[in-house]
């Protein structure tokens, strides 16, 4: 009796848990640039902000839904050279088989709805209340519903003279008014790395 066997060849579904690292001591370094301006105020209202954040898992937990968690550490410092000594706020994460969370002082995003997938669209604030929402951005236009998108699945991304091989974009919302409130949010992560590139505009835009 002859037998034999043989493994063939198959092709893992896409998923993209890659895109959203959860492993511990794992950090991401960056570059944070912020402007507000009101110009019904004038000279005196507008402000700017720049220093470097410093994202890092340092540990995990059971959180109250009993999924496993991760505590983030995220430190700010004014000075390329200086040290990362302090602790700017906490946040938590969240990676399920079907979702990625994000509690960021106690609002929770929606960052990731897997598989990832090209057009595929999901509302990232589904566990927030329209009031909650207003007083984290300061605007009581701001809707309540935010249909992420992902875009440019497994694309190449350069910024700032850093070059990422494969990473994918989420349309967080995309609001263009010419009288009122417009508003344009989006994120792109990078393959092992995570979030790589976040922009958020806020303008309103009033007579």
């Amino acid at each position: 009796m002859l037998s034999s066997c043989y493994l063939e060849d198959t092709e893992l579904p896409f998923i993209g848990y890659d895109y959203y690292p959860t492993e511990l001591g794992k950090y991401v370094d960056y570059q944070v640039d912020s402007v507000w301006q009101d110009d019904q105020i004038g000279p005196i209202g507008s402000a700017e902000a720049h220093y470097f954040l410093r994202d890092l898992n340092e540990s995990s937990f059971v959180d109250e839904e009993g999924r496993p968690a991760i505590r983030v550490e995220r430190y700010s410092k004014q000075n390329a050279g200086a040290e990362f000594t302090r602790i700017k706020d906490v946040w938590y994460r969240t990676r399920t088989s079907k979702i990625a969370e994000q509690n960021e002082e106690n609002i929770v995003f929606i960052k990731h709805n897997f598989p990832v997938r090209e057009g595929k669209t999901w509302d990232g604030n589904s566990k927030n209340t329209l009031e909650t929402l207003q007083l984290f951005y300061r605007q009581t236009n701001i809707p309540e519903v935010w249909d992420y998108e992902y875009i440019n699945v497994n694309e190449p991304y350069n910024i700032n003279g850093f070059s990422f091989d494969s990473t994918i974009t989420v349309i967080q919302l995309d609001r263009t008014a010419t009288l009122g409130l417009s508003v344009f949010a989006q994120e792109v992560y990078a393959k092992d790395i995570g979030l790589v590139h976040k922009q958020l505009n806020v303008v309103d835009i009033q007579l």
